[in-house]
Parts: C-alpha cells; sequence; structure tokens
C-alpha cells in the first residue's frame, strides 16, 4: 500500500497521546482523580499506553489492568478496582459495558469510556462540542416521545414504541457521571419496547451492514412481526445476512435491539472502502454518519440500552435517505434533520 505508515506496535503509543490527552480532557479528568486504564492480552497495546500517558499528563492517578484474552473476567478483583475509579478507559476485546462490575460503577457514578477503533477514526471524530450538542438535545428530544416510525423511498416502513426505555447520546466523551461513551461515536439511541416493532426493513443499494463489512448491493427486504424478522427476501446480501444470523444458532439474534441516528457531519460513508495508513475499518463512522438510521439485530441488555435481548448476535444495519418520525412529527426527512435545534 503506498501509505507512510501503519502503528500497531506499542512503541506506537507517543503518536497517540496528545489524541488520549484531547479525550480525557474533555471527559473531565481531574488531577487527583483516579483513572483505570483497561486492556487485554489480544489488543494493541499502544491504546493503553497511550491512555495511561495522557491521564498522567493531566494530573490524575493512573495504573492499567491487562486481562487475558479468552475467559471470564476476575470478578473480585476487577470489581474491587472498577468501583474505586473515577475514570475507566478500556481497549479490550471483551465487552465491558456487558459487565456487571461496569453497571454497578456506572450506578455508583463512574465515568467510562471505550477506545477501540482505528487511530484514523479517533482522529477525525475525537470529542467536539458541536457533535455533544447535537447528540444531546437529538436525546432530549426522543426522551419526549412514545412512537417512532422509520420509512425510506426504497420501502421501509418499521413503528415501534419507546415505552419508558432510557435513550442515549453518544458523543465519545466520559464527561458526567454514570456516563458511558464510545471514542468516535455520534449519535441517538434507544431499545425500543422488543414486541412492539412492527414493519418493513429495507436495506437499499449502498446501506451498509457493518457487522459484515459490507455496502448492499441490492435491495433486501426484511419483515418484521412482533419485534421478530419473519422473513428476509433479496439476492446475495439477503443470503448472507441470513446466514450470518442462523450461525449464531440463537432465536434471538432474529429479534430487533436498538435504533439510531447519526450525528456527526465529519464522518465518512466510505471508510469501510476505504484504505488507511492505520488498519481497520470504522464501524464509528457508519453509525455517526450524519443523519443516516440504524436498526440492529440481536443483543440489546447492556448498561446502556437496558433492554431483554441476550445474545452474541448484535448486526447494525446503517441507512441513508431515511425519514424518522416522533408521535407522527417528522425529525429526520430523507437523511436530512427537519429541527433546526438539530442540525
Amino acid at each position: 500500500m503506498s501509505h507512510e505508515r501503519i502503528l500497531t506496535s506499542a512503541s506506537a503509543h507517543g503518536e497517540w497521546t496528545d489524541l488520549f490527552r484531547h479525550q480525557l480532557s474533555l471527559s473531565r479528568l481531574q488531577p487527583g482523580e483516579l483513572c483505570l486504564v483497561v486492556t487485554d492480552t489480544a489488543f494493541n497495546p499502544a491504546y493503553a499506553r497511550a491512555a495511561m500517558d495522557a491521564a498522567r499528563s493531566l494530573g490524575a492517578q493512573v495504573y492499567q489492568i491487562c486481562l487475558p484474552a479468552e475467559g471470564p473476567l476476575p470478578e473480585k478483583s476487577f470489581g474491587a478496582a472498577v468501583r474505586e475509579a473515577d475514570l475507566l478507559v478500556y481497549s479490550s476485546t471483551h465487552k465491558l459495558h456487558y459487565s456487571e462490575q461496569v453497571r454497578e460503577g456506572l450506578a455508583a457514578g463512574l465515568r467510562v469510556l471505550m477506545a477501540v477503533q482505528p487511530l484514523h477514526a479517533m482522529r477525525r471524530l475525537k470529542g467536539d462540542p458541536e457533535v455533544v450538542r447535537r447528540s444531546k438535545q437529538g436525546a432530549a428530544r426522543l426522551a419526549r416521545a412514545s412512537h417512532i416510525r422509520i420509512t425510506s423511498p426504497a420501502g421501509t416502513d418499521l413503528s415501534m414504541e419507546r415505552g419508558g426505555r432510557p435513550v442515549g447520546a453518544l458523543y465519545g466523551l466520559a464527561d458526567e457521571p454514570g456516563h458511558l461513551d464510545f471514542f468516535g461515536c455520534g449519535m441517538v439511541q434507544v431499545a425500543p419496547l422488543e414486541e412492539s416493532v412492527q414493519g418493513t426493513l429495507v436495506l437499499n443499494t449502498g446501506d451498509q451492514m457493518f457487522y459484515l463489512g459490507r455496502y448492499v448491493h441490492e435491495p433486501v427486504e426484511i419483515t418484521i412481526r412482533d419485534g421478530r424478522i419473519t422473513a428476509i427476501k433479496g439476492g446475495l446480501d439477503a443470503l448472507l445476512l441470513r446466514k450470518t444470523l442462523e450461525s449464531f444458532q440463537d432465536e434471538n439474534a432474529w429479534r430487533v435491539g436498538h435504533i439510531a441516528w447519526g450525528t456527526d457531519r465529519r464522518a465518512n460513508w466510505a471508510a469501510q472502502a476505504l484504505q488507511y495508513a492505520d488498519p481497520g475499518a470504522s464501524g464509528a463512522d457508519i453509525e455517526s454518519y450524519y443523519g443516516n438510521v440504524q436498526v440492529e439485530f440481536g443483543s440489546n441488555n447492556d448498561v446502556c440500552f437496558q433492554g431483554r435481548i441476550d445474545s452474541r448476535a448484535h448486526l447494525g444495519n446503517c441507512l441513508l435517505d431515511c425519514s424518522l418520525y416522533l408521535d407522527g412529527e417528522v425529525v429526520i426527512q430523507g437523511g436530512e434533520f427537519v429541527d433546526e435545534a438539530l442540525r
């Protein structure tokens, strides 16, 4: 590849420290606070090293835990470490946002930041006040709504009820007590009441099944009844989606877990297709892409969504040119925000 460098070794942490300092500063890490950095034996150690150097430069107390890549978490020692921390930063193959220890820590006021995206994505999508504003205002608008409807010119017409489910504003910063966020993300999300989801979801050409790292080549029509997929029609893309869902051997993989919309104008829809100097496809670009709408299949029982679907599947599908209605009022029309406050 005709690129200048690929940063994959532990020695690259010096390239990243300023970036992590920016993110931890906006996450309000204060002198004297305790920052816990978590990684594992399979993850690039440069992430954790850069996070530690950044925390130390801000005057915080900081130390690192390196978990084994496989096997359960060491519940006693890990739980104690989480309870003592003010800010948890983790770059790991473990999905700590599903862990009971992190759930308890958040309830006690812990701030949590997951940092796993490729460096090129984190550089481009680092913390920005405009994304914070747009995500928080969007979440406030969604929290006032009960009914959600998604439509598109391709044939999507999907409706659902929010019920009392919490609404999440994601903007890449762990800046408030009890808030968990993902470095590089900008979106508004919610897990609707599972059995309330009804209608048709059409993935059109150019939409993304980003779990598969794949742009849709020809339309996929998905029928959903009482929150469960009952039919998938189309060509190769439909076949791949169906086979992927079947591979989990889990009925919950076929259920709608959550929906979201993107809030970051800097996100690049083409990121999955581009070659960068620093390797790795950026799911954050796709989820965060301004005005796109996401419908996810599978689990929604993490600390953010607080839903009832427990599954190894978590398949995000991101769509362009959708319209989204809250209690009958259009909020996004053809991929553009109608509400001036959300633009």
